[in-house]
């Protein structure tokens, strides 16, 4: 079988995330787009990194640290973000930690990808463009119900010890290879594109690894990290 016969193996691309973070509502935005473009030249995977993981009272510094970023996101061009909310970090029901969302969303996905995709983007939206604690039990119940997951076996995985084990862990593991902040994306188990990106950029360094561009030589600040 020639070469060019050949079936062309899957780019493998993890995307880490945290639902309260602005940056990472606009990194979905920018990158759904390439995953049409892309199609099948990419397998994605969504992976959770807690940007706040002990369970406490945000500070008021961590609180305008939040704010801060939510202002910057919404003067980003996609049309979405224009309906960020500061609600968020302004009420008396601020998350104390992010851990109950990203276990929930890895509950979620034993009963698939796409139930973990419907799970996190619904609570993107309502954190960050309508101010609701998504990390409340009564709140990731209710919204584990809305996408239509199967409960009893949503809440025995959720209320597991091990699933938030396998979060903390998972952190604890990319971290020490170089994960500093949502949104991270890894490409191919090597190349690390930290923070937002605009899609053009996004769509140089995929389309590089995937052998079909070279990524401008001489670049100063390169964003790319070898994993190790």
């Amino acid at each position: 079988m020639s070469a060019a016969s050949k079936a062309i193996k899957p780019l493998e691309v993890v995307l880490y995330q945290d639902v309260l973070c602005a940056w990472c509502y606009l990194a979905d935005v920018r990158l759904e787009a390439l995953r049409k473009e892309l199609g099948g030249l990419v397998r994605w995977r969504v992976r959770p990194f807690p940007l706040r993981i002990a369970d406490a009272p945000p500070t008021q510094q961590e609180r305008q640290e939040w704010l801060d970023e939510l202002t910057r996101a919404s003067l980003e061009p996609e049309t979405e973000a224009r309906g960020l909310s500061s609600a968020l970090w302004l009420s008396s029901d601020a998350p104390r930690s992010s851990l109950p969302a990203m276990t929930a969303l890895e509950a979620a996905q034993l009963q698939g990808a796409q139930a973990r995709q419907l799970l996190a983007r619904r609570m993107q939206r309502l954190a960050l463009e309508q101010g609701l604690n998504v990390t409340r039990p009564d709140v990731v119940y209710e919204l584990a119900a809305s996408v239509g997951l199967e409960m009893n076996h949503f809440e025995a995985a959720w209320r597991s010890p091990q699933t938030r084990r396998l979060v903390l862990e998972e952190h604890r593991m990319v971290s020490s290879r170089g994960v500093r902040e949502a949104p991270t994306l890894v490409i191919a188990g090597r190349w690390m594109v930290s923070g937002l990106r605009e899609v053009a950029e996004y769509r140089e360094h995929l389309l590089a690894c995937l052998g079909k561009v070279e990524l401008g030589r001489g670049r100063s600040g390169s964003p790319e990290r070898q994993v190790h």
